[in-house]
């Protein structure tokens, strides 16, 4: 009876429920056998998971991405030691230096987050080709209804939003009110991401949706351009990389200093061919749409 009574209690020990799991959204490990803990926003999840699996295969490197953070936090993480790059999709503003001035905060740009305003065929083939913020504000606050009232068609205007916010869904409700807290959630059918996206429009007729830009592919459906006051911008790498285009932010990766050894590997990749086809086939532009920073600065922006 003895030996039963200690071969259950060694049971109870060593039971998965003893240990907690590893889990890639959770606060970054403290493990050693970890190569590069990065924290990032939600919406470069699928870039940073696809390259860790990328440099794990091709570099044996143990990449820990935690992309539950804010921009802000994930560089509070890294200032405090607690991962080894953060990611953001914001520039690097003089404010964010000044919280960490004993630190030389380097900047390596990767891409660019942009969002399109995808419609379905038939409205191209319509003629509309580019629309108003205030209009589509409009629309997103379903007080126009019809295509006709900002000269498309006649017909019933179809709206999709996305369910749980997301990047593509900040830049568009950030663009409509300058600040995406202050955007109401509209009673439309919803899709999970700009793949969805882009199929719903493809099956619906007279359908709008903000997606990834590079998901556009003007033939399941075509971005409409934004009017100006003094012009027409597309969603063109060239528009984003001159700052004329409006529905856009930066993905960059910081590091304290410049990358080094296995920091280096990651932003090596994203930066390079391999790195950038993943970037694009994410719906994000890649090197092509970033800003040029003024030749005063260094290249990193350190």
């Amino acid at each position: 009876m003895r030996r039963l009574f200690g071969f259950l209690l060694l049971i109870a020990f060593v039971s998965p429920g003893a240990f907690p799991a590893r889990a890639q959204d959770a606060e970054p490990s403290t493990s050693p056998t970890v190569d590069v803990r990065i924290a990032a926003p939600l919406s470069t999840k699928l870039i940073l998971t696809e390259a860790a699996h990328a440099l794990r295969d091709k570099k044996n490197l143990d990449i820990e991405v935690s992309a539950n953070f804010t921009s802000a936090d994930a560089l509070d993480a890294l200032a405090n030691g607690k991962v080894d790059m953060a990611f953001m999709t914001k520039p690097l503003s003089g404010e964010d230096r000044a919280m960490y001035p004993s630190l030389d905060l380097v900047v390596t740009p990767v891409g660019m987050e942009v969002a399109a305003l995808g419609v379905s065929s038939d409205l191209w083939d319509a003629g509309l080709h580019a629309i108003s913020q205030q209009d589509m504000r409009g629309i997103y606050e379903q007080r126009i209804t019809n295509w006709k009232s900002v000269g498309g068609p006649d017909g019933k205007i179809t709206l999709f939003n996305y369910e749980q916010g997301g990047g593509i869904w900040e830049i568009f409700a950030q663009w409509l009110y300058g600040d995406n807290r202050r955007a109401p959630i509209p009673k439309v059918d919803s899709v999970a991401n700009s793949q969805d996206a882009r199929d719903s429009l493809e099956f619906n007729s007279g359908s709008v949706a903000p997606l990834g830009v590079t998901l556009v592919d003007g033939a399941r459906c075509h971005a409409l351009g934004i009017k100006l006051s003094d012009r027409i911008t597309e969603p063109t790498p060239d528009a984003v990389a001159a700052g004329i285009y409006p529905l856009a932010r930066p993905i960059i990766a910081i590091t304290v200093g410049r990358p080094t050894l296995s920091n280096r590997v990651v932003t090596e990749y994203l930066t390079g061919p391999d790195g950038q086809v993943l970037i694009r086939s994410t719906g994000a532009y890649g090197l092509e749409a970033v800003p040029k920073p003024p030749p005063e600065e260094a290249p990193f922006g350190g």
